[in-house]
């Protein structure tokens, strides 16, 4: 075991013009800032599993594979039957609004970090984008209701929800795109360049490899906000009650406005739980296979 003295003298060595009572003030203050980090990092696990938690408590028991697998019953809603119409709606409308998302947003994403050469543009883009990631979420229901129902006239459908879940998506895939890619070291930009290849293929071979996992993370953030939006939907896509099967001009059933519905309506506690307990195993479900592609992608 080292002498006191050696550790006495190996501190005075490592801080020479820090006094014995700065050394002190130096430890507490490191103690205490490690105490708040723990401290907020287990709050921040807490919190999601004492919510997963409560709603297992309440929901389990009327989670069944009949109420996953069966539509509701009766001719209107009432509490009754399953939430297949609902479950089936909100993957369709997730699934086409993320496809409209990408094909915008990480186009966008990826011409203001390797394309353009405008300082001014990219800060006012940003801007902008930025704001848009900020807007209620009611807001673009009535802008999706404005442009996609009334005007455009596809009245209120899967296909006018879809599109206006991708306007609420479209800001966080061009953020999470533009900073994945601004994230990636300029230095094998340059490296790349000197050798000649040109900035698509330095995009394809050096910067996507790279950002990709972060770029993927960014899609599972929009597409899991998107899932669990309920006020997008309202004056676009959504039905209280309905047992037909998908279509494109057809208004579907979605998890959140249905328990919006069922909350709101009819007061079916159960009912409503294992809705919402349902609704967060699918936002965990997409979560942990988007950690799946991850590991497999670096892998």
């Amino acid at each position: 075991m080292p002498d006191v003295t050696d550790l006495y003298f190996a501190e005075r060595a490592m801080y020479p013009g820090m006094s014995v009572d700065a050394r002190d003030a130096t430890a507490l203050s490191d103690t205490l800032y490690e105490i708040v980090a723990w401290a907020g990092g287990l709050i921040g696990v807490a919190i999601p599993v004492a919510i997963m938690g409560y709603l297992i408590w309440h929901g389990a028991a009327a989670l069944t594979p009949e109420f996953v697998l069966s539509p509701p019953t009766g001719s209107a809603l009432d509490g009754r039957g399953g939430i297949a119409p609902a479950i089936k709606g909100s993957l369709a409308l997730v699934g086409l609004g993320l496809a409209f998302a990408l094909t915008l947003g990480v186009g966008a994403g990826v011409y203001l970090a390797e394309f353009n050469r405008s300082e001014r543009l990219e800060r006012v883009a940003r801007f902008c984008i930025e704001s848009l990631a900020a807007v209620p979420g009611l807001v673009y229901s009535m802008f999706g209701y404005a442009l996609l129902v009334v005007a455009m006239q596809l009245k209120i459908s899967l296909i006018a929800g879809a599109v206006t879940l991708g306007f609420v998506m479209l800001p966080l895939v061009v953020i999470g795109t533009h900073e994945a890619l601004r994230a990636v070291d300029g230095g094998l930009r340059e490296a790349a360049h000197a050798l000649g290849v040109s900035y698509a293929y330095t995009l394809r071979r050096v910067a996507w490899p790279i950002a990709w996992p972060a770029i993927l993370s960014a899609i599972v953030i929009a597409a899991v906000h998107a899932l669990g939006a309920a006020a997008p939907l309202l004056y676009t896509a959504a039905t209280v009650f309905t047992k037909e099967a998908l279509g494109l001009g057809r208004p579907v059933m979605a998890l959140p406005t249905h328990l919006y519905f069922v909350t709101g309506e009819i007061g079916a506690t159960p009912y409503a739980f294992a809705t919402a307990l349902v609704l967060a195993l699918l936002v965990a479900g997409i979560s942990a296979l988007a950690l799946c592609l991850r590991r497999r992608k670096d892998v």
